[in-house]
């Protein structure tokens, strides 16, 4: 069981760790941000926080919202609040990934940001410790409102870009590509990894709790 888990938390850790770079290219790119990095960026400028922080007190907010709403959340829930932040925090603080200066570069930068986020969620989501905080709140509207996961998250995200610019975040040609694109390069990316991330139940915390001390083994 100990080694069973341990293996998943590798798993979550790493695709923490390729996700958090994925974000800091995207962000690094200068040619705009996805929906919610402009609400994260526009709060570290306006409040004068790290992105980082901002992405924590996002995170947090929302799935306590989705609390609240009867969701549940997994220790990688939690991990994708408070851990990935921080590598993105660092990543910034280091510079190893230089902010471009043209069209082009940050459009490459964007796209490979883009690919990377999506092979680090890929790994996130098979680690099978939780959903995302923001994946779990798009569920809870869609339950509560009758409509589609799908038009609940271009509502939500279009609020959260208009806030996010209104406070100082990063619009442009990159927020366009992202929200058009994404979901589309995952679909593809799990494709290629014949992932069916449908099918994969997500493990929160009170069945974690559970199994760790019924010694229930559980495959990823």
């Amino acid at each position: 069981m100990v080694r069973e888990y341990g293996r998943r938390l590798l798993i979550l850790t790493g695709g923490l760790m390729v996700s958090a770079v994925g974000i800091t290219m995207m962000l690094q790119a200068n040619v705009g941000l996805e929906p919610w990095s402009v609400l994260q960026n526009g709060m570290s400028i306006f409040f004068g926080i790290t992105y980082g922080t901002a992405a924590m007190i996002v995170g947090a907010a929302v799935i306590a919202v989705a609390v609240l709403c009867g969701e549940s959340f997994g220790i990688g829930t939690l991990a994708n609040i408070f851990v990935c932040p921080v590598f993105i925090d660092v990543l910034l603080y280091l510079g190893w990934i230089p902010q471009m200066e043209s069209l082009w570069s940050g459009l490459i930068m964007l796209l490979a940001g883009m690919e990377l986020l999506a092979v680090g969620t890929w790994m996130y989501m098979k680690s099978a410790l939780g959903s995302g905080p923001r994946d779990a709140l798009m569920v809870v509207l869609a339950r509560k409102t009758g409509r589609s996961v799908g038009f609940c998250r271009a509502v939500v995200e279009l609020i959260a870009i208009f806030v996010g610019w209104r406070l100082g975040g990063q619009v442009g040609i990159g927020t366009v590509i992202t929200a058009v694109g994404v979901g589309t390069l995952f679909n593809l990316n799990f494709a290629l990894l014949h992932f069916r991330a449908a099918e994969l139940h997500q493990e929160n915390l009170p069945e974690t709790i559970r199994r760790i001390r019924g010694g229930e083994n559980v495959e990823a």
